[in-house]
């Protein structure tokens, strides 16, 4: 029908039917009966006259129709008809400009999704300025995005100079990763899932105290990847449930990381005290340099190397003991209480004629290995021995060690 309707004015505009004629054709494809054919016309002898410029109203004697000009009554007729027409024809035209505008819609998005998108791994990094400074690329502000029940937000917060500061991270059955760096902001990518909609989690400052705030019971997951300044806080804790924590580049008065469920890595800490605990997973320190530190871990093997601790106490349950150390740099005078049960401890120390030992081990139902040289044994059993260096008041540094373990050999080296 649309088409028999362009027909019939096309045919009027080329003037080859006259205006009641095609307002007649029109009103017969309306009512869907037979149109009468018009007559053909005769062939034009040349091609019809450039149209008339369109009269210009200057008063009141030139609102009338011009000679040859259809009737008003004609015109309204096709007016009308054309509006009817125009309006059939706005849906499909209104559908093929929405189609249009939504695949460009999806194109923008996808291509500003392939620039902003910033991948599931850590923070930027660290980097170097002209100076040769070391300061922290910050990562994009944003506002929480979400992907398979997980949302993702950036976080940051300027941590001020001075005064006493302390800083509290937790995590719940993710990735606790914190690095200290040369900068003045925490700047922390957080990925989580909550069991109750619109629960809160935020970074909050409340005097000198900076701590991530929300309530365990409403997530099933908190995920914190950050770096803080590594200077700026007296007080560093870290905790997480169910995590693999891994702490680093990080000076402060204290230091406390515990983790229940998982496994944790600590490296290049310095602090006058440092405590970490574990449970059910791997356990591993390294380069960490305190007056006094406390490591304890349950069911899992801890690996410790380059320790500078003055005051030592390494614990371990129903699992191995590692120490490796190249030298004791720090202090003058250190004391270390070692111990596992049903496991294997073994622990490869230096030799130097500035460094004394004196060596207490205990293996219960164990054999002692000791494998110091310069050592003057005071008692030498199967299952206990205590030896000291022959030169041990005489050393610049002094290791007292006190080391056991049951159903397992303890060696020494």
């Amino acid at each position: 029908m649309q088409n028999e309707k362009l027909t019939i004015l096309k045919m009027l505009e080329n003037r080859q039917i006259t205006a009641d004629e095609a307002a007649r054709l029109l009103q017969t494809v309306d009512t869907g009966s037979a149109p009468a054919a018009p007559s053909p016309p005769p062939p034009p002898l040349a091609p019809p006259p450039p149209p008339a410029p369109a009269a210009r109203y200057e008063g009141h004697g030139n609102n009338g129709p011009r000679a040859g000009s259809p009737a008003p009554s004609t015109m309204e007729d096709l007016g009308r008809k054309f509006e009817s027409f125009a309006r059939d024809m706005a849906p499909k035209v209104q559908k093929f400009a929405e189609s249009a505008v939504g695949a460009i819609a999806g194109m923008t998005d996808r291509v500003s999704d392939a620039f902003s998108s910033h991948g599931a791994g850590h923070v930027a990094a660290p980097v170097s300025d002209s100076g040769g400074q070391t300061r922290r690329a910050e990562p994009p502000r944003s506002t929480p995005t979400s992907a398979g029940g997980v949302t993702v937000v950036n976080i940051e917060k300027l941590v001020e100079a001075g005064g006493y500061n302390e800083l509290s991270l937790s995590g719940l059955n993710g990735e606790v990763r914190i690095k200290g760096y040369n900068g003045d902001k925490i700047t922390a990518r957080l990925s989580y899932r909550t069991k109750r909609g619109g629960a809160p989690i935020e970074l909050v400052k409340l005097g000198g105290k900076y701590f991530l705030n929300y309530e365990e019971d409403d997530f099933a997951q908190v995920s914190i990847d950050a770096y803080v300044p590594e200077r700026a806080f007296a007080y560093i804790k870290v905790d997480g449930t169910n995590c693999f924590i891994d702490c680093s580049s990080l000076a402060a008065e204290a230091v406390s990381v515990i983790n229940a469920n998982g496994s944790m890595s600590l490296s290049s800490i310095s602090a006058k005290s440092v405590k970490a605990e574990n449970g059910n997973g791997r356990l591993a320190v390294a380069s960490i340099i305190a007056d006094i530190g406390e490591i304890e871990n349950m069911n899992g093997p801890l690996e410790c190397t380059e320790l500078d601790i003055a005051n030592l106490k390494l614990t371990n349950y129903n699992n191995t003991v590692s120490v490796i150390m190249s030298g004791f740099n720090r202090h003058a005078d250190y004391i270390w209480s070692v111990e596992t049960g049903n496991a294997k401890l073994s622990m490869n120390l230096p030799t130097h004629p500035s460094l004394g030992y004196h060596i207490k081990a205990h293996a219960a139902m164990g054999e002692i290995r000791l494998g110091l040289t310069g050592l003057q044994f005071l008692i030498n059993e199967a299952s206990l021995v205590e030896a000291r260096s022959i030169s041990f008041d005489a050393a610049t540094k002094r290791l007292k060690l006190a080391a056991e373990t049951s159903n397992a050999p303890l060696t020494i080296s």
